[in-house]
């Protein structure tokens, strides 16, 4: 069930009335049915292989948390933690493996048999084994083990993250959960709905208007100059944004309306000055999840016999080749993730003799425009990269940046090759971006808010009536369900 379609806004509206009119200790059981059922509506099936995952690890956190010896706990773990991680590679990169056995036994003009496996991906996989994960290190490390079945599963199941995060954190859902649920505040659930409304806008009016003109250039590269590809990339870096940033916002305002607070994962991103602090602000749910889970134990490791700097290098390109990994079962996604990690390492390296050059040439002296800079580079970087998380395989990449200078002698017509004549739909897309991007020139959001409360009642119904119409119009027009990016992950 698509957060962008019809059937979840009737699913929405049912649930939220069923829960106002429910008393107290049924409003819980009430968002756990809600949540199978929104799982079980996409993928009846899949429902069944992610309620025997969450049963199994809810009784091993228990057995994790009462096992007194410490080498018991910790083999315990390893094995939970590594069959997660079985079923996720089952699952996700089967057949990713097998192509990769296929190609690697034909370049040595070997015979491989098996046979092309077409795998169902459960939706979500990748962020509920995820969030599983860090649940049983963190009982391990000392967070108590939920007993409570309704307690736990909604930590499991809540829909507004189950398909595409944030990924949640132990410390921050559960104890949510366990107190008593809290009473329809007027104001939350205003603010829950009017984030709904702003993601939906982002994801329907903005994203995917912007989505053709990206899918026309990257499906057939060779079809196009260099500075086409250049703006369908940048065009992209957009979508991408607003598409996952508008599921976001959804999962957040959906929560907020049933008085629950899940954890942000956006916070202006492409204002960034490093690629270091572009992952603070990207995907942050994530980027939390890696450093405390893949980045911080391998750096605590002493087996490798590295000094300390050394180590925090190989850890930081380790966990972003994870990161990679993650996205997708395809080399560009690990080449994507081992890019951003050299990226880090290479500032790392060079970052003295970058600061001594910026002090000796007055960049440090000149605030501004040394931050317009940083800005820029940052954003080119990560634009960049995206080439190869948005290209359909290795070979399309390469050719896209082998090729990225041609063309750029008639600028024009190569963005008219992108546009094909559908100037109204680019104009939307462009004042979509436009109106998106300009409240996060504003650092302090909480003064955007206030801005906005100070508006005249008929000024912010005026604003909030212009994006619904937009998301329905637009939506009705153009396909309202097109899926999120982040789905296939």
């Amino acid at each position: 069930m698509l957060f962008n379609s019809l059937e979840f806004v009737a699913f929405f509206a049912a649930t939220v009335v069923a829960y106002m009119c429910a008393p107290q200790k049924l409003r819980l059981p009430l968002l756990l049915g809600a949540s199978l059922f929104f799982y079980g509506y996409t993928s009846p099936l899949m429902l069944l292989h992610l309620a025997a995952v969450g049963i199994i690890t809810y009784f091993v956190a228990i057995g994790i948390e009462e096992t007194e010896d410490p080498k018991k706990k910790q083999r315990l773990l390893i094995i939970a933690v590594v069959g997660h991680v079985l079923n996720l590679v089952a699952f996700k990169y089967t057949s990713f493996f097998n192509e990769t056995f296929r190609s690697i036994f034909g370049w040595f003009g070997a015979a491989y048999d098996v046979p092309v496996l077409n795998i169902i991906l459960p939706l979500g996989i990748s962020f509920y084994s995820f969030l599983l994960i860090g649940y049983l290190i963190d009982v391990y490390r000392g967070e108590p083990a939920e007993r409570n079945w309704t307690v736990f599963g909604v930590f499991v199941f809540f829909f507004p993250k189950m398909i595409a995060g944030p990924i949640e954190r132990t410390k921050n859902l559960i104890p949510q959960l366990r107190a008593p649920m809290i009473s329809f505040s007027y104001a939350a659930v205003t603010a829950g709905l009017q984030l709904m409304l702003w993601g939906a806008f982002k994801k329907v009016v903005v994203a995917d208007r912007i989505a053709p003109f990206v899918d026309r250039v990257y499906n057939a590269p060779h079809d196009f100059e260099g500075v086409s590809t250049v703006f369908a990339t940048w065009l992209y870096a957009f979508q991408l944004y607003f598409d996952f940033s508008g599921y976001t916002d959804i999962a957040l305002g959906a929560a907020m309306v049933f008085g629950i607070k899940l954890v942000p994962n956006f916070n202006r991103p492409y204002f960034a000055r490093s690629i270091q602090d572009f992952w603070k602000r990207w995907h942050i749910s994530l980027t939390n999840w890696l450093n405390d889970y893949v980045y911080t134990p391998f750096t605590r490791s002493r087996w490798t016999g590295l000094k300390m700097y050394n180590l925090m290098l190989l850890g930081m390109m380790l966990t972003f080749v994870v990161s990679g990994f993650w996205h997708g079962a395809a080399w560009t996604f690990i080449v994507w993730g081992t890019l951003h990690g050299t990226y880090i390492v290479v500032s790392l390296l060079l970052q003295k003799r970058w600061n001594k050059f910026a002090k000796k040439i007055g960049l440090n002296k000149r605030k501004q425009t040394y931050k317009a800079l940083k800005i820029s580079v940052t954003f080119f970087l990560v634009c960049f990269s995206y080439i190869f998380f948005r290209a359909n395989d290795l070979a399309d990449a390469g050719y896209i940046i082998a090729h990225s200078l041609t063309g750029w002698g008639d600028i024009v017509g190569g963005v008219r090759a992108v546009i094909d004549g559908k100037y109204l739909e680019m104009g939307l897309a462009l004042l979509g971006i436009i109106i998106i991007m300009a409240p996060e020139f504003h650092k302090n959001h909480a003064k955007l808010t206030d801005m906005y409360m100070s508006l005249q009642s008929w000024q912010r119904a005026g604003l909030i009536y212009a994006a619904t119409f937009s998301v329905v119009v637009l939506g009705a027009y153009y396909n309202l369900d097109q899926k999120f990016i982040y789905f296939r992950f």
